[in-house]
């Protein structure tokens, strides 16, 4: 076996460990995405419908809102083989990271023919926070990232092989069943593949290009509806700049302060503004403050104190792209218009200045520029070269160590609220308890408890499809609970309102989950001293010790 296959290997053995060691672990704790995304494959495991009934659904019906299915469905089988836990949810994507290295890899050595800037690509995704954080965790811009190269790798290789045209065009079509962004993306990336091959696609034939253009077409139909009409749309208004209330109320609020009414209408009005904060939210993308310094400012898509990417990572991307720029190849410009258009998508967006999930397209391209630029910088032959290399692998390593030290041993603690820490604990000591009471009660104002209590009762889906209603606020819906009930025995809500409070409320019998935050309030640890009538039967605690969920009953005879 040649040197450079044996190098892949170990670089692919590295990123395996990396993703998936201790991913029962790290991070902390199933999120609600997380548990959504396992309920639902369950329930299609177990019926072939969602959670909410839809048989073999093109877009799924969840809790508090809708969301493409892709990622539902190919986790399915890790659910049948793994159960309803954090290896059947979150090892598919550590799967897609792992292969999608791998795909980087071989695109890389397509576009530009060589071995060593191929090699070099698949080390620093590897390596990458940015890559590592999305990796872990079940994130549909895993799936998607890994479709969007195995799409692009199916292109370049029907150059060779025509028929493969026909499987780029099926995974292309399958990004717009996995993550939003793929529908603003995916349109422009085709147009640049298709231009920038138009006289190699002559070769291929006529035939095939017509066919996969059809294939295409015929597997986005279900979907189209849901973009244009249905949920997705509904979803895009949700987060898109366009209905962002902020902008017309600012917009209304600089028109009333002037004097000159047309005046005003010239200087403040939507298309400019709205342009200003596509402009605003594009060129934030590419900050040192996100790439470099601290990465997304949500606490579940960085791990913060480390950027996207590490320092070490800057000067090589800099060479890279002059090396591109003037290189002026075919597979420069690709890879020059691929990063021009990767923040596109997430720049229409309210929020979309610097979140890693909707610029996650931006990754592979700007791993395949730093490769480039490491390639050139060790071929260059200058004085002191030596020391140079010598002393960029060792800032990168003290940089590597760092980041493996705070995402291991400080970020699981620091980040526990954001990976919604102490639900598991509550409802696996709550389901060995539940043969002892008449009804069991969780609060619903901490987070949504209801996907937790599916998850982690693994309640079968038939029977919650059979129980369900809905999960709308009923007053009273027993005395002294505002929430909603499934079947008899459990009820979703909060008990603070009730005359005489919490306290008051829990009866012989009953079986609740308090919340310390929403119910208790302050630093009073009822398990230290509970209130009059309450007995705690478990405490539930965050990594620094203080008190989460009380799970309670009545010590009343």
């Amino acid at each position: 076996m040649k040197k450079p296959k044996i190098i892949l290997l170990l670089i692919l053995l590295g990123a395996a460990i990396l993703r998936i060691w201790g991913l029962d672990r790290v991070p902390p704790e199933l999120f609600g995405d997380e548990l959504d995304v396992g309920y639902h494959a369950y329930s299609l495991l177990k019926t072939g419908r969602d959670y909410y009934g839809q048989f073999l659904p093109t877009y799924i019906h969840s809790f508090s809102e809708w969301r493409a299915p892709l990622l539902m469905y190919v986790t399915t089988p890790f659910i049948f083989l793994f159960g309803l836990n954090e290896w059947g949810v979150r090892l598919p994507s550590a799967v897609f990271g792992v292969l999608t290295i791998l795909l980087l890899y071989k695109i890389v050595k397509i576009l530009f023919d060589k071995e060593s800037v191929a090699v070099l690509s698949a080390l620093i995704l590897t390596v990458s926070p940015w890559h590592i954080q999305y990796s872990r965790a079940a994130f549909e811009v895993s799936l998607l990232l890994f479709l969007i190269l195995l799409g692009t790798y199916f292109f370049l290789e029907s150059f060779r092989k025509p028929a493969l045209l026909l499987f780029s065009a099926l995974t292309f079509a399958l990004t717009f069943y996995t993550y939003s962004t793929a529908n603003i993306f995916i349109p422009l990336f085709l147009i640049i593949l298709v231009v920038l091959n138009k006289q190699v696609l002559r070769k291929v034939g006529l035939n095939y290009v017509l066919a996969s253009g059809l294939v295409f077409l015929v597997l986005i139909i279900p979907i189209l509806y849901s973009i244009f009409y249905g949920s997705a749309a509904d979803r895009f208004n949700k987060f898109s700049i366009f209905s962002d209330e902020s902008i017309i109320s600012e917009i209304n609020l600089k028109r009333s302060q002037g004097n000159v009414s047309i005046i005003e209408l010239l200087f403040h009005n939507k298309p400019l503004y709205w342009g200003k904060k596509i402009l605003t939210n594009y060129m934030t993308a590419f900050s040192p403050q996100f790439l470099f310094i601290d990465g997304d400012i949500t606490f579940r898509h960085s791990i913060h104190e480390v950027g996207e990417f590490f320092w070490i990572t800057l000067p090589f991307l800099i060479i890279g792209f002059y090396s591109l720029v003037k290189l002026k190849s075919k597979s420069s410009i690709f890879v020059l218009l691929w990063l021009a258009i990767s923040p596109i998508p997430s720049s229409l967006t309210r929020d979309g200045t610097v979140h890693a999930t909707r610029l996650i397209l931006m990754l592979p391209v700007l791993v395949t520029i730093a490769a480039v630029g490491t390639e050139v910088f060790l071929q260059s032959n200058f004085k002191r070269r030596n020391f140079l290399v010598a002393f960029f692998i060792g800032v990168f390593l003290i940089e590597f160590a760092l980041y493996t030290h705070r995402y291991l041993v400080h970020y699981p603690k620091e980040s526990w609220r954001w990976w919604h820490y102490g639900y598991k604990e509550a409802m696996v000591y709550m389901k060995s308890q539940e043969g002892g009471f008449e009804k069991i009660v969780f609060n619903n104002t901490y987070e949504p408890a209801l996907i937790r209590f599916l998850f982690w009762w693994r309640d079968p889906p038939q029977k919650f499809l059979n129980e369900f209603i809905s999960d709308k606020e009923i007053e009273n819906v027993i005395p002294g609970l505002n929430g909603f009930s499934l079947g008899q025995k459990y009820y979703f809500g909060t008990a603070k309102e009730a005359p005489g409070g919490v306290d008051e409320f829990v009866k012989k019998g009953m079986l609740y989950l308090v919340s310390q935050r929403d119910e208790v309030g302050g630093d009073w640890d009822w398990e230290k001293n509970p209130p009059g009538g309450i007995k705690v039967l478990k405490t539930i605690r965050n990594p620094y010790m203080e008190p989460i969920f009380y799970i309670v009953t009545s010590d009343r005879t």
